[in-house]
């Protein structure tokens, strides 16, 4: 048995089919087969279930394939580790985050960084909502702050710190709405709303939205959303506090609607994958927030 014919079969799973995982691995499909066929040889007991359309786990291939998982997770510590140890401090350190997260709250941290790793680039990457999630999945960042969910333990394997708590509620210009007049989310419908730009991960839709406008305004960027909503273009779901002096003057209003939260409770967190062996630097950063 070798690390190689666990990845054969691994990408098989994953993706159903022969032709796929040899398209994603570059090898060819006899290549593949004849791999999983040693492999299966080798212990006399089938792995995958040949009779459907999509190739499928058997029950021994299952339990067979829970330990190999477990097996490559090591191994892709390890490997990672070994780099790490070769390349001594990184030379870059990719930090993400999602909208909801104050970039300015790592400040200090990175002012430590600074000073005890001076040779190294530190790479700050916004992205869309739920983009700390989507950006660990694709390997894009080291470590990642975003809004964090109990069901995401259910959609990857991750470690995590958390950081601090944020209150999400239903904004407005009063010259776009008086708040008197709205009591609904059906009676907000006839409102432009803007929003962040959803992330490519299955579970994020428009659904996750206030409302069903007809209108819609998307950015990627919590502040221009704050600066649309000023500008009374459309209502909007967003972080309290990063309104607050706005709603203390009066420039927006909070909504409270009799059919919906308008006071929502949420956790931002730091977050990685826990295959993922950081180096010196991002093992430094990531103790930081442990204290």
């Amino acid at each position: 048995m070798t690390l190689e014919q666990l990845r054969v079969l691994q990408k098989i799973v994953e993706l159903g089919s022969l032709k796929k995982a040899a398209a994603a691995l570059f090898k060819t499909q006899p290549a593949l087969s004849m791999a999983i066929k040693k492999l299966e040889r080798q212990y006399n007991i089938e792995l995958l279930d040949r009779s459907q359309y999509r190739l499928t786990l058997t029950t021994q291939g299952t339990i067979f394939y829970r330990q190999a998982q477990s097996l490559l997770s090591g191994a892709d510590q390890l490997e990672s580790l070994g780099h790490q140890l070769a390349q001594g401090n990184e030379a870059v350190l990719k930090i993400g985050y999602d909208p909801l997260y104050d970039v300015s709250h790592m400040a200090k941290v990175l002012q430590h960084c600074q000073q005890q790793f001076n040779t190294t680039e530190f790479q700050i990457i916004s992205g869309s909502r739920f983009s700390s999630l989507e950006q660990l999945g694709k390997d894009t960042v080291d470590i990642s702050f975003g809004a964090w969910f109990h069901l995401f333990h259910g959609i990857g394997d991750f470690k995590t710190i958390p950081i601090n708590e944020f209150e999400l509620v239903i904004a407005t210009a009063p010259s776009l709405i008086d708040e008197q007049d709205i009591h609904c989310l059906a009676q907000l419908n006839q409102y432009p709303s803007i929003t962040v730009l959803e992330s490519e991960l299955s579970f994020d839709t428009e659904r996750l939205g206030i409302n069903k406008a007809k209108q819609q305004f998307k950015t990627n960027d919590i502040h221009t959303l704050k600066s649309l909503l000023i500008a009374g273009l459309g209502t909007a779901i967003l972080p309290k506090a990063l309104i607050r002096e706005e709603l203390a003057s009066g420039q927006l209003k909070v909504l409270k609607l009799d059919d919906f939260e308008h006071s929502m409770l949420g956790e931002v967190r730091m977050i990685k994958r826990r295959d993922k062996v950081l180096g010196p630097v991002g093992q430094y950063f990531w103790d930081c927030f442990k204290a």
